[in-house]
């Protein structure tokens, strides 16, 4: 097997996300023959093609868009580089890399970080399955992702979500104290990117399969601050977990989804032996999360 330079990684991400050699070569700052010359050794090196290229568009095959999501994890990790070789020269502490899908940002992240004091933590936003693969290759210590039992890991349901619609504050049905989704069958909604987060995207899917409603999207998203602005404009609704309904969003409305029997679980993944006593931490903080739920029901808004 051909070792991939980082040098082609980036030239081939600016391809994609430009999708065009000149712009791209533009924004590395290079000519655009040499640009072109090195996503074809990419390419032999690969054995695949990575662009449908034409004379009008450059458009990702199927294998460039599984190398760009790895592609971006591998840069990423060696971007971090010489910031962790300064932190253990001037701070001999071990690093700790955890990976966390952004629900968790608001709530779940501010109480673990104080119980990691002893670490030096890199935190990065990540798909669920974007973490499952980097657990694997023992590119993270810590997993806090959406997704079920994997009996090669050690790991724990930290939460059982209960789901929420966000709904536009001036919706009809905002004032609702419980709603099913029957009840918007038409309306537009704003779903997860499948390509981005495919866990949570399927997820839903299955809660609009359930209900025997066919989803209108009106637009794909990658984050939940994107879900709720859009929400928040007017665009569509949402089906959310309860750690993102229990947080305050301008000009959206969080509506319990009748029933209750549907939940999110949001797990804790750690390698098997669990060697930097991870889980327990996040146990000694799961009551008072819990609580937060807790009071955040019946008045999330």
């Amino acid at each position: 097997m051909t070792d991939i330079e980082v040098r082609l990684l980036r030239y081939f991400c600016a391809v994609y996300e430009e999708r065009s050699f000149t712009r791209a070569a533009r924004r590395l700052t290079m000519a655009q023959p040499p640009l072109s010359q090195a996503i074809a050794t990419l390419e032999r090196d690969l054995d695949v093609v990575l662009f449908e290229r034409s004379t009008r568009h450059v458009l990702p095959t199927p294998a460039g868009r599984q190398l760009y999501e790895e592609a971006k994890v591998l840069l990423r990790r060696a971007d971090q580089i010489p910031d962790l070789v300064r932190r253990a020269q001037d701070h001999p502490r071990r690093p700790l890399r955890i990976g966390a899908v952004s629900s968790t940002f608001t709530a779940l992240l501010p109480l673990l970080l104080p119980t990691l004091e002893d670490f030096d933590v890199i935190v990065t936003d990540m798909g669920s399955e974007q973490q499952a693969r980097a657990l694997d290759r023992g590119d993270l210590d810590l997993a806090l992702l959406r997704t079920w039992k994997d009996p090669d890991h050690n790991q724990m349901t930290f939460l059982d979500e209960a789901l929420y619609i966000a709904l536009p504050r001036d919706h009809p049905l905002a004032d609702s104290e419980e709603m099913d989704l029957p009840q918007l069958r038409g309306e537009g909604v704003i779903l997860f990117e499948r390509a981005r987060a495919p866990v949570a995207f399927d997820a839903i899917a299955s809660v609009f399969s359930d209900a025997g409603v066919s989803p209108r999207p009106t637009a794909h998203v990658t984050s939940e601050q994107a879900m709720l602005g859009l929400v928040a404009a007017g665009l569509g609704f949402a089906v959310v977990t309860e750690v993102v309904a229990m947080s305050p969003w301008p000009g959206t409305k969080m509506v319990p989804l009748k029933g209750g029997g549907r939940t999110s679980p949001l797990c804790a993944r750690v390698q098997r032996e669990d060697p930097f006593a991870l889980l327990p931490r996040l146990e000694s903080i799961r009551p008072t999360v819990e609580q937060m739920l807790l009071r955040s029901r019946g008045g999330a808004s």
